[in-house]
């Protein structure tokens, strides 16, 4: 590959990273509005089942090669587990986890998801190199969002339960496995396809499981406000970011693309200063800092090959 095509390359990766970042942060304000006609359980299912027709019907207009695995049986068997750890089990821990845990700490423990992914990748990925910029960029990056989520952290220390703490754990832990999964994947080169049946499976799993349980969808009169957030959720962030997040762990690796978990709280808080009034305090701005230097870390030693590359 050539120095050009490197640089390109490594512009991209970082240009969907940001862009997956800014997309998942907006479901901080689209939520606030959604919940505001919407239960919890139907926002998770709806946001699956409306990305999952964006994609179907964007498909046509955009031509992927699909290779011999698109239709075998391992092929779906992993599409399967993808949307069972990507949608339908943190469905149930985040939900019950919640209820008993501090935002703060719920936020925290979610963003260990990059911590367990370079654990995972360690273990299961053996294509996908592990140099000691990842690492020590992943633990800078976990030290970033503390610094960033501690005056609330501090205030809650002591009101969350260890079992919710326990459940959002877990559900950390599952959407790792889900990147891991993803990048395992035979056709993780066609990521428009792949994500939608990623999402096809997560909402007919979810959709299952509301019918079960009796599940209502909404707790208050359609409203014309709630019912345009959680179209720009299915849209934005259940359809056209899964395609972005499938592009970038093909393309950079399911490691780097965990640092995505990392930039969401800061793309919240930043975009609560633009649309809420919100304060931006300085732990914002060190968070920035912290989180940019350990994106650059990652880097070291890595030689911005893809990897499978490498």
């Amino acid at each position: 590959m050539s120095g050009v095509q490197a640089e390109r390359r490594s512009a991209r990766r970082y240009f969907l990273l940001l862009l997956i970042a800014l997309i998942w942060g907006s479901q901080f304000l689209l939520n606030h509005l959604a919940l505001q006609t919407f239960t919890p359980q139907a926002v998770s299912w709806l946001r699956a089942t409306i990305g999952c027709l964006t994609l179907t019907l964007a498909m046509p207009m955009i031509r992927e090669e699909v290779g011999r695995a698109g239709g075998g049986l391992v092929y779906w068997r992993q599409i399967v587990l993808v949307g069972f750890f990507e949608a339908t089990l943190p469905f149930f821990l985040v939900a019950w986890g919640q209820q008993h845990v501090n935002s703060a700490v719920a936020a925290i423990l979610m963003s260990l998801v990059a911590v367990f992914t370079l654990f995972l990748v360690m273990i299961f990925v053996r294509e996908e190199p592990i140099t000691m910029g990842k690492i020590l960029g992943i633990l800078v990056g976990f030290s970033g969002v503390l610094v960033l989520l501690w005056p609330q952290l501090s205030r809650s220390i002591g009101g969350s339960s260890l079992l919710g703490s326990a459940s959002i754990l877990a559900a950390a832990l599952s959407f790792a496995i889900s990147l891991v999964l993803i990048r395992r994947m035979p056709e993780v080169d066609a990521p428009m396809r792949t994500a939608r049946n990623i999402l096809l499976c997560g909402a007919v799993e979810l959709g299952f499981v509301l019918i079960v349980l009796r599940q209502p969808l909404i707790h208050q009169p359609l409203e014309l406000g709630p019912v345009a957030a959680i179209t720009m959720q299915g849209v934005f962030a259940g359809g056209v970011v899964y395609v972005l997040y499938v592009s970038l762990v093909g393309l950079a690796g399911a490691t780097f693309a965990g640092f995505a978990n990392y930039l969401v709280p800061l793309v919240g808080v930043f975009l609560g200063v633009v649309f809420l009034h919100d304060h931006l305090s300085a732990n914002a701005y060190a968070s920035l800092a912290i989180l940019a230097l350990a994106i650059g870390m990652s880097e070291w030693g890595s030689g911005a090959a893809a990897p499978d590359e490498v």
